[in-house]
């Protein structure tokens, strides 16, 4: 199946389907669709809400590998993570860097280690440059919570 006749109904459906596997149930999520692999197929930044899923320092944060037929594969989980969340103009092993506030620290940056981004954000290193910089793009806008 060639890569770009996927529907974005399609897309859409896929991606509601991975994440009701992944949580087990109807929970609500904000999502952004978007290549942050460069291999023309749209991945998903996924940020759960509710309680099962947010605590204190912030909610679980789920990226899917986007697949050609239209479908999400589990890629990673991130927990204690606010908007707003960026993906940087800078990449590790072949992913966008990302950027997620967390709550005692601010913006930091989470790079890819060849198998996932980072589990714990609040360990990760304090994102220093401007977000609005030439090369970021803004994925989640910070929410109301």
């Amino acid at each position: 199946m060639d890569i770009t006749s996927v529907s974005q109904t399609t897309e859409k459906q896929g991606l509601k389907l991975a994440v009701q596997a992944y949580t087990q149930d109807q929970s609500d999520y904000q999502t952004r669709l978007y290549d942050l692999n460069q291999d023309g197929i749209d991945d998903a930044v996924v940020l759960l809400s509710g309680m099962e899923w947010c605590g204190s320092g912030g909610c679980t944060l789920l990226v899917f590998k986007g697949l050609a037929d239209g479908s999400f594969q589990p890629h990673s989980k991130m927990t204690v993570s606010s908007t707003p969340i960026y993906a940087l103009s800078t990449q590790t092993q072949g992913w966008r860097d990302l950027s997620v506030y967390t709550r005692g620290l601010g913006q930091v940056i989470l790079k890819y280690n060849g198998k996932s981004y980072p589990s714990n954000p609040s360990l990760a290193s304090k994102y220093t440059a401007n977000l609005k910089q030439v090369g970021n793009t803004l994925l989640l806008p910070i929410s109301a919570e």
